[in-house]
């Protein structure tokens, strides 16, 4: 017999109850455990068939995480993150919560260190003798929250402090440490060259915290990173994932206008700024809707004047492009910018261009590195559940930091509770899927194991 998966050494060994199925195409074992199977024939399929029994490979690893994880205590802790939601930048108390649990799993204090100011990195390495080479991947999850009151007044751990975490980072957070746990279970048996560096990133939503992250150091000497974002549009139980674009790059554009203003009834002897953006707005909004290329724009505010018998002295523009292919945002910008100028030329004013988000690039993943996650979710989640799915898609991240500087790649794991309408991200009545907890865990174990080369 070929063996094809070895789950879990550990509850075979421990099992005295071996049960074996027959059929013409395949013959496989497996604890009472459901831990570890063996295959013959080559078959390289991932839901294993026989007559009345299909086994997939999350479902035999679901029967292990039950026997490793506190379900009731990750649970808790994701409430207690939901309940007391901060901001982006101000995660000191979800620092010290992420910290505690930690402790809570046995993981020495020293390795446990701030980063970013109100981030972690947290480096997981085996106790066993050195084994192979040396190995070090890092697997982030975002910790903050949005600015924004919540309307699920039936959730008894709702947030009423004006932030809510209506991006699940709640769920990413507990996802991770439910993945130390499993490490922790484990650890014993992993090589002491063999670690995995754990990034609790904050300020993804409103500042880009993975750059302060990199600047105080937890990509050094990683080989290998990965992220993940929970995607409520399908029901749980899928991974998408592709090479190339994953999310865009966002480029936030504010214009500010100024010129001569005045009384109304005498126009002619000034230099209208409202009148200037106004044509800037209708000549900027053609020229962008025929340029071609994977992107999107939108004008979002216009602001100028207070009253009916006053040319104002200033007004402003705001807007917004997002683009999935490198380079493209930043030529489309400096159109714009070139557009404003000419525009100014005409009305005999001037322009102010501030550029936000810059710390929010393409985020892009490697080649190599997303076919793991795709040959990783096929196996883990079942054939046809591991696809690009809708990516590449508009919203953004500032994953692709990381991933500029190390190979790595970004996904997303679905999480609905229902096949359709399931709130999405940022609605003020969304709440993360506690089921993804063990999945998700689950699924990081894999991607651990594989590349850890164990």
């Amino acid at each position: 017999m070929q063996s094809l998966i070895n789950l879990d050494r550990h509850y075979l060994s421990q099992s005295n109850s071996l049960i074996e199925f027959k059929s013409t195409k395949i013959q496989y074992q497996y604890s009472n455990h459901l831990s570890d199977y063996n295959v013959h024939q080559n078959s390289l399929c991932t839901g294993f068939q026989i007559p009345y029994v299909t086994i997939y490979f999350y479902k035999i690893n679901k029967a292990i995480m039950k026997q490793i994880l506190d379900l009731q205590k990750l649970i808790a802790f994701r409430h207690t993150m939901h309940q007391n939601p901060e901001a982006s930048l101000k995660e000191f108390q979800t620092q010290k919560r992420v910290r505690e649990f930690l402790i809570g799993l046995n993981v020495q204090e020293d390795v446990i260190k701030v980063c970013g100011t109100t981030g972690l990195i947290v480096d997981l390495s085996g106790a066993a003798e050195k084994s192979g080479d040396d190995r070090l991947i890092a697997f982030r999850a975002d910790i903050d929250a949005l600015i924004l009151n919540e309307a699920n007044e039936h959730l008894p751990y709702r947030s009423t402090n004006g932030c809510a975490h209506m991006c699940g980072h709640d769920g990413h957070t507990t996802c991770l440490l439910a993945f130390a746990q499993i490490f922790q279970h484990y650890k014993d048996t992993i090589p002491k060259n063999k670690t995995v560096r754990l990034l609790f990133q904050p300020a993804e939503e409103d500042y880009g915290g993975s750059v302060d992250m990199i600047r105080d150091g937890c990509l050094d000497n990683v080989q290998e990173v990965y992220g993940f974002h929970q995607w409520p549009t399908a029901k749980i139980g899928q991974v998408w994932c592709k090479e190339g674009s994953m999310m865009s790059q966002p480029i936030q554009m504010q214009f500010d206008f100024k010129g001569k203003g005045g009384h109304a009834s005498e126009p002619h002897k000034f230099n209208n700024p409202v009148q200037c953006a106004a044509e800037y707005l209708y000549t900027i909004h053609n020229q962008l809707s025929q340029e071609k290329g994977q992107f999107t724009f939108a004008w979002t505010c216009f602001n100028g004047g207070t009253a009916f018998n006053v040319i104002p002295d200033t007004a402003s523009v705001k807007g917004m492009i997002r683009s999935l292919e490198a380079g493209l945002g930043d030529r489309l910008f400096n159109d714009c910018f070139s557009v404003a100028e000419k525009t100014c030329q005409k009305y005999g004013c001037s322009v102010k261009v501030q550029r936000q988000a810059e710390n929010y690039p393409l985020t892009a993943n490697h080649p190599q590195e997303a076919q793991h996650i795709l040959r990783l979710g096929d196996k883990y989640f079942g054939a046809g559940n591991a696809n690009a799915g809708p990516c590449p898609v508009y919203a953004s991240e500032d994953f692709g930091n990381y991933t500029l500087r190390v190979p790595g790649a970004f996904f997303f794991l679905s999480s609905g509770k229902n096949d359709t309408n399931n709130p999405m991200l940022h609605q003020s009545n969304f709440d993360f899927n506690d089921d993804l907890i063990e999945l998700g865990a689950g699924f990081w174990w894999e991607i651990a194991k594989d590349r850890l080369l164990l």
